[in-house]
């Protein structure tokens, strides 16, 4: 189903102390001050679509998906949305503390219009999807850990088969299980034709995901169209505004990968695990420098702890974490997953290495057969120089050109 913002604004008051409240009433006079969150949303998702919202924080967009959701009304403006609709807001929100699992089941079946057989087997879906025992979800959710509430309210949210489905950074929260099977039932909406709206600081994820997405800063729309121009768009613009924080990650980083640092949302050892990264040139192993244009070989070790395929990406980049160049064994027609338990070594040659003076450093990634859950990482390492030494060209890369003659 479409959904449709038109003209939406929103703002609120603002107070420096609760008394001002009372005493704007009785003297008549403002005492507040207007903070606007979202002003000039106009846009339209289409039925089917996947549709991303990035920004920092602060920017609108969970203000922008609970007016969507319905959770609050937009000062002015409206939403027009028709179908059933399953948010992921808040960790929680529309649940009661004191109840258990099981009740607030039944409240969310009820919220819905669900009764008799139906609520029965909503509860069925919610609380098998979940794998939450019976004893848990006996327990008032006060007691639940974060990771637990995630599991209950996406199963409930999902339950019902939504023709909307609203996301804002929940699956950031659980353990690598249930993020890999929480985003196979977004995927599996998507393929029956539900209408995602899906917001995330995973610029990765929301690539992956979503055919078109809006870049959301200080509450205005700054880009919304095909996914990939509009991060590009919105990580020049944070490579921007963090410039001056810029550091030497040269004198930080480890010449090895002794301890890869672990993906964000990652709570348990990793099932897929870095162990090494090893360059190779003319000149030996693991030079600190390299000439433009020598031949270089990568190796990258990983130790597996399970049997599922899982696929293997690398990027090299500059010290302030500019991305030069990145790839994956799932980007490789058709796509190269890895699989089994065991240690596997993956190496990639770059012929003639076409870049240029410069200091350099290499990302590492594991994720799953998906590609969309990043299982382990690891940033900024075994630093290398490039050294320029046959030619003058100026840049990152060394471009194949031809001179034309002057007309």
């Amino acid at each position: 189903m479409t959904i449709r913002f038109e003209g939406i604004e929103k703002t609120y008051m603002v107070y420096g102390r609760p008394q001002d409240r009372l005493w704007e009433w009785v003297t008549r006079r403002q005492r507040h001050r207007v903070h606007v969150a979202l002003t000039g949303v106009d846009f339209e998702v289409q039925a089917g679509e996947t549709f991303g919202l990035i920004g920092e924080n602060g920017a609108g967009k969970s203000t922008l998906l609970k007016i969507a959701a319905g959770t609050i009304r937009p000062t002015h403006g409206q939403v027009s949305q028709e179908g059933r609709v399953a948010a992921l807001l808040e960790l929680g929100a529309g649940f009661h503390p004191e109840e258990s699992g099981y009740d607030n089941i039944r409240f969310m079946a009820a919220l819905h219009g669900l009764e008799g057989g139906a609520m029965e087997d909503f509860i069925i879906r919610a609380t098998a999807f979940s794998e939450l025992t019976g004893e848990t979800l006996e327990r008032p959710v006060k007691t639940y850990s974060s990771g637990m509430f995630m599991r209950l309210a996406f199963a409930a949210a999902t339950a019902i088969d939504p023709d909307v489905l609203i996301v804002d950074e929940a699956l950031s929260v659980g353990d690598l299980h249930f993020q890999k099977k929480s985003l196979n039932r977004i995927l599996e909406l998507r393929e029956r034709g539900a209408t995602v709206l899906f917001c995330s600081h995973n610029l990765y994820q929301v690539r992956s995901l979503c055919q078109r997405a809006a870049w959301i800063h200080g509450g205005r729309i700054q880009a919304i169209g095909a996914t990939e121009g509009v991060v590009t768009a919105y990580e020049a613009h944070e490579r921007r505004r963090y410039a001056h924080l810029r550091t030497d990650a040269v004198a930080d980083a480890p010449p090895n990968v002794a301890s890869p640092a672990p993906a964000v949302g990652i709570t348990t050892a990793p099932l897929v695990k870095i162990t090494h990264l090893i360059t190779e040139t003319s000149d030996g192993t693991n030079p600190a420098q390299v000439d433009s244009f020598q031949d270089l070989t990568v190796e990258i070790q990983v130790e597996s702890y399970c049997d599922a395929k899982f696929h293997i990406g690398f990027s090299i980049v500059r010290p302030d974490k500019d991305n030069v160049f990145g790839t994956s064994t799932q980007f490789h027609n058709p796509p190269r997953p890895l699989c089994g338990a065991g240690t596997h070594r993956l190496r990639v040659r770059f012929p003639r290495l076409p870049l240029l003076s410069g200091e350099y450093l290499w990302n590492v990634y594991t994720l799953d057969d998906t590609g969309l859950q990043v299982l382990d990482m690891a940033e900024l390492i075994q630093p290398f120089t490039v050294l320029n030494q046959k030619n003058r060209e100026v840049g990152l890369v060394w471009l194949d050109h031809e001179w034309l003659p002057s007309e």
